[in-house]
C-alpha cells in the first residue's frame, strides 16, 4: 500500500500537475467548508481560488435535515457564491429515486421538517407521525405502533426528535417485504466542533436491520445511486477529471471510489493525522493525497500561481 502524501510537502511541479489533473471539484461540506455552519478559516477563499483557475464546484452534502434552499442561503451568509443548483443533498436524492420507480402510496418519513416538506412539495403522501409522547402503559404502545396498510416505504433520515416509538413504528411498517425501506443517512457520526461529534444513524440503522433482517436501499452518500444522482445532476461524464474533496474516509473517500473519481482528504472534520499514519480502512478508499485543510489547499493554489504553473 503507497503512503499517503502531504500535498502541501511534495514539489511544486507535482503540485502543478495535480491541480491540472481535475476541471470539475466536487466537495463535501461538513468538516470541509464549515462545522455547524460556522466557515472553517480559508475554505471560503479557497472555493473562490479554485474558481478562478476555472474549476467548477458543486456541493455534495449528507445534509438531509436541511433543504437545498436553506443550505443555499446558509452558503450565501458564509461567503461562499453559490445557487442551489450546485448543491447535492439526500432529500433530492431520495425524491429523485422515488420518481424513478414512479412510487405510490404513503411514506414513513423519520426526519427533519424541511426533509418532509420537500417530499410534499414532491407531491409524495406521508404518513402522520406517532405523538412524541405516550401514555406509558401497554395498551397505548401496542396503539401507537399498529400498522397502516397504506404506508408503502420507510425513509429513515437524521431526526434530532427520534423516539423508541417511531423506531418501533418502522419495524412495524418493515414487517411487509412490499413496504420499501430508505435509507437516507448513515453517517456514524457527524463533526460540528468542540461539542461533537453528534451521533449518527448508523447506530439506530443497525438494530433496524438487525431486528427486521431488511436490507435498506441507500440514498445518502456512500451508494452507488447517489453517485448516479450526483453525475446526471451535474452532467458528469468524465470522472476522472473530477475531484472529491472530503473529511470521512468512509462516507467521502469511499464515495469517490464509487464515482471513479479523484481524492483529497482534508483533516478539518472526521479524519485525523492517525488515520494516514494509521491505516485501517480498505486500499481503494486511500487517496493519494491529503492536506491539513482547504485553507492550506488554498496556499498551494496560490504559491503555484505566482510560479507562473498555472495559467
Amino acid at each position: 500500500m503507497k503512503s499517503l502524501k502531504n500535498l502541501a510537502e511534495v514539489c511544486q511541479e507535482e503540485q502543478y500537475r495535480f491541480i491540472s489533473s481535475f476541471d470539475h471539484v466536487l466537495t463535501d461540506m461538513d468538516g470541509v467548508i464549515w462545522l455547524a455552519y460556522k466557515p472553517i478559516p480559508g475554505a471560503a477563499e479557497c472555493i473562490a481560488s479554485l474558481k478562478l483557475h476555472g474549476k467548477r464546484i458543486n456541493y455534495v452534502t449528507n445534509n438531509g435535515v436541511s433543504s437545498v434552499n436553506s443550505i443555499c442561503r446558509s452558503l450565501k451568509r458564509s461567503g461562499f457564491n453559490a445557487e442551489e443548483e450546485d448543491i447535492a443533498n439526500p432529500i433530492l436524492s431520495a425524491i429523485s429515486y422515488l420518481k424513478k420507480i414512479n412510487f405510490r402510496g404513503e411514506i414513513f418519513a423519520v426526519g427533519s421538517q424541511q426533509f418532509k416538506d420537500e417530499l410534499w412539495a414532491a407531491d409524495f403522501q406521508l404518513a402522520s407521525d406517532p405523538p412524541q409522547d405516550i401514555e406509558e402503559s401497554v395498551h397505548s404502545l401496542l396503539e401507537n405502533i399498529a400498522d397502516n396498510d397504506n404506508v408503502m416505504a420507510v425513509i429513515f433520515n437524521y431526526d434530532v426528535n427520534l423516539t423508541f416509538i417511531k423506531l418501533q413504528k418502522m419495524l412495524t411498517y418493515l414487517k411487509r417485504k412490499e413496504c420499501l425501506f430508505i435509507v437516507a443517512a448513515n453517517d456514524k457520526v457527524t463533526p460540528i466542533g468542540p461539542l461533537g461529534p453528534l451521533i449518527g444513524n448508523q447506530y439506530f440503522l443497525n438494530a433496524i436491520q438487525n431486528i427486521s433482517g431488511r436490507d435498506p436501499f441507500y440514498v445518502a452518500k456512500p451508494s452507488e445511486h447517489y453517485v448516479q444522482f450526483v453525475n446526471e445532476k451535474f452532467h458528469i461524464t468524465d470522472p476522472k477529471r473530477v475531484l472529491f474533496i472530503g473529511d470521512s474516509i468512509v462516507e467521502d473517500m469511499s464515495t469517490a471510489d464509487i464515482g471513479g473519481y479523484q481524492k483529497l482528504l482534508v483533516l478539518t472534520g472526521s479524519a485525523k493525522l492517525e488515520d494516514i499514519n494509521n491505516w485501517k480502512y480498505p486500499t481503494e478508499y486511500q487517496p493519494e493525497y491529503y492536506v491539513e485543510s482547504l485553507k492550506v489547499f488554498n496556499e498551494i493554489l496560490e504559491t503555484v500561481q505566482k510560479c507562473q504553473c498555472i495559467p
